[in-house]
């Protein structure tokens, strides 16, 4: 009994403190939608790891809505990959849309 408490309490908690990491989207979706552009940022990591993990675990904590990979370029002699990440803010929120009656 004492387990499946304590199981159920650690999924409970684990469950609550997922964020948020924004989405990857096309470079098309954004220039037909009505997009914010926050900032562009730089990843470098090591050039065996897998691209999208490396960019999902680097805006984990982020607070933008969308991503969209703009380059990515790789250096053989370090080892490395630096990939350039564009943040969007999705401007059609529903807090924007009026209903007209």
């Amino acid at each position: 009994m004492q387990k499946k408490h304590l199981i159920a309490t650690a999924f409970a908690l684990f469950s609550t403190s997922v964020a948020a990491a924004p989405e990857l989207m096309s470079p098309v979706e954004i220039e037909f939608g009505q997009y914010a552009h926050i900032e562009t940022i730089e990843i470098v990591g090591n050039i065996n790891a897998s691209l999208l993990r490396l960019v999902d675990d680097s805006l984990q904590s982020n607070e933008s809505d969308y991503y969209v990979i703009s380059d990515i370029s790789e250096n053989a002699q370090q080892n490395t990959m630096t990939i350039s990440v564009d943040l969007y803010n999705n401007m059609n929120t529903t807090s924007d849309i009026v209903a007209i009656n």
